[in-house]
Order: structure tokens, then C-alpha cells, then sequence
């Protein structure tokens, strides 16, 4: 996030790089970036004829050597712009990484790609010459610091739990966070403090149905409840991969909590060394931490690691993953607790 920062605050002030390498799985910065430099590099008045915008899957070198290599017509700056370059043909990556070094200095060449190996041709070559920026999903402490500061930037103040909440309701894209957030402006109009009722009202889930509930319903052993709620999940869109990522950060928390639980630490110090802050929900994974042993837990994380593999092999489908993980979850005898 901070390198998204850095970007914009130089980019609008008409500082610009040649070349710039755009790449990561988070689509809102990279859509971001592009924008930010499409309307401070070019003119409004000069875009017809100094700007071309290219995709890597209906293009070839030839075209995008055309442009990148002309000088600008009339105007100060020539910008091309190659979105998702890393579908294009390799040969034709290649083409391209081979000539950016004889891009003239009134140009600017911005290329676009998804998650790529930067030890990997043409990468490679393009990251040791260009302004290169890695825009992955933000996790933790970077993502809730991007929610506090997008409702700050509408006029809102969110509270810990409020934040915490409207994540496990939307999950951790930057930019469907965005659009809640957006709703939630509305929602509560000249509002400023906005808590966890607002939340509620306003994101549009049920919060019958998100990974807050199901976290609890697995933190309370309801096998059934928990059922219910990861197969509505699933029909809502929910990936079994992104459930099973949470699953496992949630018994990692119980985990570290049970170990400073036993060393004699309150609760609010527990809070601020698990989640970085005080947790207003740290008397559910307090109850959820006495219900399950350190054992137990460790075979959970041992499930969830395993059908995680599956998962990604083919080896379960969606919903049969949910079935085995919360089964062997929620299942186990209450053995002695640790």
C-alpha cells in the first residue's frame, strides 16, 4: 500500500518514470495505478493521438513497437499502456522486453501483468530496468489500515470492530471493500462514527451467512450450524480455498492464544500480541480457545492443510471439501483440554 502511495503522490505531481512494471493479484491497485497515470501523463485534448491502450491477448509486438517507439504528435508525452501482458504470446514478451531500452525519452511504456515469477524471462529483464511495482492482496494489519483510511477519505470513522467486521463480511478484496464502503456512506449519511449495527445494516449480507458466523458456530463445535452456514457460503460465491485460508488463520489465533493464556496473560495484552490491537470479539476466541485443546487444534490445522492440498489438486469438490474440514473440525471427542 505504501508503494501505491509513493506511485500516486508522484505520478500527480508530473513526476513520471520511462518505464513502469505493474503486476500483482489485486486488481483494484493495478486498475488504480493505470488510471492515475493515464490522466496525469496525457492530456485530455491529446489522448486520441498520444495515448494507445493495448491488450496482450489481441495484440502482437508489432503493434505495440509502433507505438511505443513513435514520438508523441504535437503534445509533450507518448504513453503506451500493454494490459495483461502476461497473456500475451511469449514470443511476442520477448519482442518487447528486447526494445524498451529504445524507448525515446518523450515516451512512457506502462505494462500490465497478473501474478508472474520475476526470476522468469521477460520479467526479469523488465524489473531491472523499469519502475516496478507489486500489488499483491493485502493481509492483517495492511488491509484493516486500508479500511480506516478509505472511510476517513468519505468522512467516517470506523471502530475496531467495525472494521474487523465489514472484512469478515466482504473478505479481502481492496476492491469490493471499496464499493461497501461506498454503500455504507450512503447508508449512514452524516453519520460520522460508524459501529457494528451500521455495518450490519448497511453491507447487504446476511450476517447469517458470512465467515464471522461460521468461525463462532465452529468455535461452539455446532457442526450442523456450521454446515449451514459454509454451504450458503458456497452459493453465494465464497471460494472453498479463501474459507479454508480463514479457517486456518482462526485456529492459528487460537493456537498462539492458548499458549499465552498458560503463561498467565490477560486477556487485552492476549488480544493486542494475536490481532495487533484490541479485538472488541476476544471473548468469543477466548471461549472457542477453552473449548478446544492445543491438540486438537493442531489436527484441525492438519485437516485444513490437507484438504487445502486437495482442493487445489482436484482431489475435492467445493462442497465436499466444506463437508470433510468442518466434519473433522467439529467432530472430535472433547478430549482432555491443554
Amino acid at each position: 500500500m505504501s508503494d501505491f502511495k509513493k506511485f500516486a503522490a508522484a505520478v500527480t505531481r508530473k513526476k513520471f518514470e520511462k518505464i513502469y512494471f505493474i503486476h500483482g493479484d489485486e486488481d483494484y491497485f493495478v486498475s488504480k495505478a493505470s488510471d492515475l497515470l493515464i490522466e496525469n501523463a496525457v492530456e485530455p485534448g491529446e489522448r486520441s493521438f498520444n495515448l494507445d491502450i493495448f491488450d496482450g491477448t489481441e495484440t502482437t509486438s508489432e503493434a505495440i513497437l509502433s507505438s511505443m517507439l513513435s514520438f508523441p504528435f504535437v503534445g509533450a508525452r507518448r504513453l503506451t499502456l500493454i494490459r495483461r501482458f502476461d497473456k500475451m504470446d511469449k514470443k511476442y514478451r520477448l519482442d518487447v522486453a528486447d526494445h524498451i531500452l529504445d524507448l525515446p525519452d518523450t515516451n512512457i511504456l506502462c505494462i500490465i501483468a497478473g501474478e508472474i515469477k520475476l526470476s522468469e524471462e521477460p520479467y526479469k529483464k523488465l524489473s531491472a530496468v523499469a519502475e516496478t511495482l507489486t500489488f499483491n492482496r493485502l493481509k492483517g494489519a495492511d488491509l484493516s489500515e486500508f479500511v480506516s483510511e478509505t472511510a476517513a477519505s468519505l468522512g467516517k470513522e470506523l471502530s475496531a470492530g467495525a472494521v474487523e467486521l465489514l472484512i469478515d463480511f466482504t473478505g479481502d478484496s481492496v476492491g469490493d471493500l471499496s464499493a461497501e464502503l461506498e454503500k455504507l456512506n450512503l447508508y449512514v449519511g452524516d453519520k460520522k462514527n460508524v459501529d457494528i449495527d451500521d455495518i450490519t445494516a448497511a453491507v447487504g449480507k446476511s450476517r447469517t451467512f458470512n465467515f464471522f458466523e461460521l468461525q463462532r458456530a465452529i468455535g461452539q463445535r455446532n457442526s450442523k450450524r456450521a454446515q449451514e452456514i459454509a454451504s450458503k457460503m458456497l452459493e453465494n460465491g465464497e471460494k472453498p480455498v479463501y474459507i479454508n485460508f480463514m479457517l486456518s488463520r482462526y485456529f492459528l489465533n487460537l493456537l498462539q492464544m492458548k499458549h499465552l493464556a498458560a503463561k498467565g496473560i490477560n486477556s487485552k495484552d492476549i488480544s493486542t500480541d494475536v490481532f495487533g490491537k484490541w479485538n472488541p470479539f476476544i471473548n468469543e476466541y477466548t471461549s472457542a480457545a477453552k473449548i478446544f485443546s492445543i491438540k486438537e487444534i493442531k489436527d484441525a490445522l492438519a485437516s485444513l492443510l490437507d484438504v487445502d492440498m486437495r482442493l487445489k489438486t482436484g482431489g475435492y469438490s467445493d462442497v465436499d471439501a466444506m463437508v470433510v474440514v468442518i466434519s473433522e473440525i467439529t467432530g472430535k471427542a472433547a478430549s482432555s483440554k491443554v
